[in-house]
């Protein structure tokens, strides 16, 4: 028996936080939402925001 053709869907999202325990709470709200995906994966990570570039 042919298995149905899967596809994977990934999604980048970055923005500003002003704090971690904003961000962690962030990153729970969206793990909520995938609760009913048994092989969904979230992975979470905080970076040093970089200063604007000019001109965008």
């Amino acid at each position: 028996m042919e298995q149905p053709k899967q596809e994977l869907c990934t999604i980048r999202i970055m923005f500003p936080v002003k704090s971690d325990e904003q961000a962690i709470e962030i990153k729970k709200k969206i793990a909520a939402e995938l609760i009913d995906i048994p092989d969904a994966q979230l992975h979470f990570a905080l970076l040093p925001a970089k200063p604007p570039t000019p001109g965008m």
